[in-house]
C-alpha cells in the first residue's frame, strides 16, 4: 500500500501546470480571507505551507519582510519557483519540506499560512506542533482549507467523494474538530470565518482526462443521491444541462502561539 506522503508526491508531481493554472487556487475568498487574518505589517518572518505553486507566498511577500515557501513535492517547489522568476519576486524562497517535519529552528517565524492542503496531510496534529515549534510566542497562524459538514453521515460521504477523485485526499475535517486540534497544539483562536470558493463546473472539478469513466460515474451518482435539500445547504449543488456547479464548505482560522 502506497504511504500518504508518496500518493501526495505521485498526484502533484503529474500536475504542477494544472495547478498553475487554476484560478480556485490562484484567488478566492480563502486567500481574501489569509491575508486579512495575517495584518502583516511587513517585518514578518514567514512560511506558507503546502506552498503549492506559490499563489499564497506571492500575495503576501510584498506584505512582509521574507517569505519561505514549502511543499512535500519537489515539481510543484520548480513550478512555483519559475513562476516567481517570472514575476521578479525576490523576497520568497523555497525548500522541499513536509507539513509534519518542518525544516525550521524553534521560534524563529513571525507568521506561518496554510491554504487549501491540509487535507492532504498524513497527520494534522503532527503539522499543528510543528507550526506551534517554529513560531515565536504570539506568532500567528492562518489557515483556510475545504472541511466536511458536522454531520457524520456527510462527513463520511463527502471524504468517500473526494478520495473517489483523488486518493491523495486523507481526509477533510469538520470546523469543531479543527478548532479542538488547534487548541490542543498550544494556540488561541482569535478569529474564525466560514467561507464559499466560488462554485466549480463538476465536469471541470471530476477531471475526466484523469479519472476513467466508470469512476467519474460513480462520483456522478454520489452526487445524485444526495437528499437535494442538503446538497443545495452544504455544497450549493445548482444543475446546468449535463453539467453542474458545486462548492465546498471552507473554513479559516487566525489562532495564535501562546
Amino acid at each position: 500500500m502506497k504511504s500518504i506522503h508518496t500518493a501526495v508526491r505521485e498526484q502533484f508531481s503529474q500536475h504542477a501546470d494544472y495547478y498553475a493554472q487554476s484560478s480556485a487556487h490562484a484567488k478566492g475568498d480563502t486567500l481574501d480571507v489569509i491575508l486579512d487574518f495575517a495584518e502583516p505589517k511587513g517585518t514578518e518572518q514567514t512560511l506558507d505551507v503546502a506552498t503549492g505553486t506559490g499563489f499564497t507566498a506571492f500575495a503576501l511577500a510584498p506584505k512582509v519582510a521574507h517569505v519561505v515557501a514549502t511543499d512535500l513535492t519537489p515539481e510543484m517547489v520548480s513550478k512555483a519557483a519559475e513562476l516567481a522568476t517570472a514575476q521578479a519576486i525576490e523576497n520568497v524562497t523555497f525548500s522541499v519540506a513536509a507539513a509534519e517535519s518542518l525544516p525550521f529552528a524553534t521560534a524563529s517565524l513571525d507568521l506561518v499560512t496554510c491554504r487549501l492542503a491540509p487535507h492532504h496531510f498524513q497527520n494534522v496534529p503532527t503539522f499543528l506542533k510543528e507550526v506551534h515549534r517554529v513560531l515565536r510566542t504570539d506568532g500567528l497562524l492562518c489557515l483556510a482549507d475545504s472541511v466536511s459538514p458536522e454531520s457524520e453521515e456527510l462527513r463520511a460521504w463527502q471524504n468517500r467523494v473526494e478520495r473517489l477523485r483523488d486518493n491523495s485526499h486523507v481526509y477533510g475535517y469538520p470546523p469543531s474538530q479543527w478548532d479542538a486540534m488547534i487548541t490542543d497544539a498550544g494556540f488561541s483562536i482569535e478569529k474564525a470565518a466560514d467561507v464559499r470558493n466560488a462554485q466549480m463546473s463538476f465536469l471541470w472539478w471530476v477531471r475526466p482526462e484523469k479519472n476513467p469513466p466508470e469512476i467519474v460515474q460513480e462520483i456522478r451518482d454520489a452526487f445524485a443521491q444526495l437528499p437535494p435539500d442538503e446538497a443545495r445547504k452544504h455544497y450549493t449543488v445548482r444543475p446546468a444541462g449535463d453539467d453542474f456547479y458545486f462548492s465546498w464548505p471552507m473554513y479559516a482560522v487566525k489562532a495564535r502561539r501562546k
